[in-house]
């Protein structure tokens, strides 16, 4: 199945905006439409790029984003809490979780388990979950 990478040069038409089912893509006053992962997943369905009238997406037949998920020091995990939102979230086991000495299970990263969809972002409750590129 082919996937679709936004390419510079959009005239902020806000198609792609209408045409996301999870509302992910926003387009702020004065830009180029951006995603929003605090809204919810990317579900790659390419229904952004079908609605552009512009030559701006690419077929692309590896991964779709050029992110990957991240877990910074906020995680309640590292404080000492139990907590698993982003590995329950996460389809692809970027995320997994391992015990530590102390009982705590603690998240481990699985980059090359990651599509960058983003599902493991809107759910952490301490916005600890981020993507970076990769």
């Amino acid at each position: 199945m082919p996937w679709w990478r936004h390419q510079p040069g959009c005239d902020g038409c806000a198609r792609c905006v209408d045409a996301c089912d999870t509302q992910i893509i926003v387009l702020l006053s004065g830009s180029e439409p951006q995603i929003d992962f605090s809204q919810g997943e990317c579900t790659f369905c390419g229904a952004c790029a079908d609605a552009c009238p512009q030559p701006l997406f690419t077929l692309r037949d590896a991964q779709p984003w050029p992110l990957r998920i991240k877990i910074d020091e906020r995680c309640i995990a590292f404080q000492g809490v139990n907590c698993r939102s982003c590995q329950e979230s996460c389809e692809q086991q970027a995320i997994t979780f391992h015990f530590n000495r102390l009982g705590v299970a603690q998240p481990e990263v699985h980059p090359e388990n990651c599509t960058g969809c983003g599902a493991c972002i809107a759910l952490c409750p301490v916005s600890a979950t981020g993507l970076a590129h990769a």
